[in-house]
């Protein structure tokens, strides 16, 4: 979900103004205590769910700025012997995302804007692996599934040929003062099956 002129405006009124969710996330992420333990919770919670269990291959990210830590799931899938797809900014201005099936966790370098990414392998579409779950960054969502993503529809054009699927089932991470009641919305969004946060799994009222 793109944050632009006036529907940015309305997106940053959802976070900043009737809304005091996501202000107190922001403060909680300066406290590395609080936000380790948060995604320690998260975690476990996404390790415990049936439709993680039976994934065979998942595609995820490492969390970075403030976002839940992800290495756990990432050490798990790898462990479990899941196939993990991780993502890469590519193209002459970095402007699409492609994944990368990563056997190690060394792969990962540091890349512009803060982000790891794989450092080495092809990168190919989302929709040309076989991914059973999608594991999505956000700033904030709704129980809806409704995403609010960091401003270049990243995720909504990685996610755009597989929107009106069941499969790969979409879960976004967040904790839960980054759960809002209402975000702007355009048709090129692509929302969420499910939410995990530190406090449980949210199965979305409206699956898109």
């Amino acid at each position: 979900m793109r944050r632009a002129s006036a529907r940015g405006k309305c997106a940053e009124d959802a976070l900043e103004g009737g809304h005091p969710g996501p202000q107190r996330s922001q403060a909680a992420r300066t406290d590395p205590e609080d936000a380790a333990a948060r995604s320690t919770e998260l975690c476990a919670h996404v390790l415990a769910e049936a439709r993680w269990r039976a994934a065979t291959s998942v595609a995820a990210f490492v969390g970075v700025k403030g976002e839940p830590d992800t290495r756990p799931l990432l050490i798990a899938a790898l462990a479990a012997g899941k196939q993990l797809w991780l993502p890469r900014m590519a193209g002459p201005r970095r402007q699409h995302i492609e994944f990368v099936a990563v056997t190690d966790l060394v792969a990962l370098a540091p890349a512009p804007f803060g982000l790891l990414e794989p450092r080495e392998g092809p990168g190919v579409a989302l929709a040309e692996t076989d991914v059973d779950l999608v594991l999505m960054p956000g700033l904030a969502f709704t129980r809806t599934g409704v995403r609010l993503g960091y401003g270049k529809a990243h995720y909504d054009g990685a996610m755009a040929p597989l929107r009106t699927l069941s499969r790969p089932v979409r879960v976004g991470l967040c904790f839960s003062d980054e759960l809002v009641e209402a975000l702007p919305e355009e048709p090129h969004d692509v929302g969420v099956h499910a939410l995990a946060t530190e406090l449980g799994l949210i199965d979305c009222v409206s699956l898109q």
